[in-house]
């Protein structure tokens, strides 16, 4: 399984560099992408980690997220929406793979949807990222800010790289 998760998320994270690097069509200067890219740790709830990847722009969102905890519990999935404002992202996304002991309390069932929120603070050498994320859904929650996601907690290890367009 871990061997599944680490594939889908470089196969993510590979996708997305191409997609950000793509040219724009015409005598147009390159498209702008809004993005999320990298790894956190929460020292708290279990100590779970997000890795996320994912791009946006007017032709599409493109990306992958997984969830772990050191138990075993895991979720991975697609994004189906990408929304950021300056330097915080929320990724809205559906569960493809998920297992473990904390599956059924997180509601990471297959088909759900999961709202993963992230706030960037720079390299996190003055202040550490924030993060944050939902249990799962079986609506799709839709895009944008999501109060059960809110990137209210520190993250004590990782980082993560936020883009915006605007």
């Amino acid at each position: 399984m871990r061997t599944t998760m680490r594939k889908l998320l470089l196969t993510a994270a590979a996708a997305v560099t191409a997609f950000a690097a793509m040219p724009a069509m015409g005598a147009q200067a390159a498209t702008k992408v809004e993005s999320v890219i990298g790894t956190g740790t929460l020292g708290q709830f279990g100590t779970p980690t997000a890795y996320l990847a994912a791009a946006g722009n007017q032709r599409g969102q493109l990306g992958a997220f997984t969830i772990t905890y050191p138990d075993g519990t895991y979720a991975t999935g697609m994004s189906s929406c990408l929304v950021v404002d300056s330097k915080t992202a929320y990724l809205t996304g559906k569960i493809v793979l998920s297992g473990g002991p904390r599956r059924e309390s997180n509601s990471w069932q297959r088909g759900n949807y999961v709202v993963i929120g992230v706030q960037d603070n720079g390299d996190g050498t003055v202040v550490a990222d924030k993060l944050n994320f939902s249990t799962g859904t079986v609506a799709d929650p839709g895009c944008g800010p999501n109060a059960a996601a809110s990137p209210d907690f520190f993250i004590v290890k990782g980082n993560y790289r936020v883009t915006d367009a605007g």
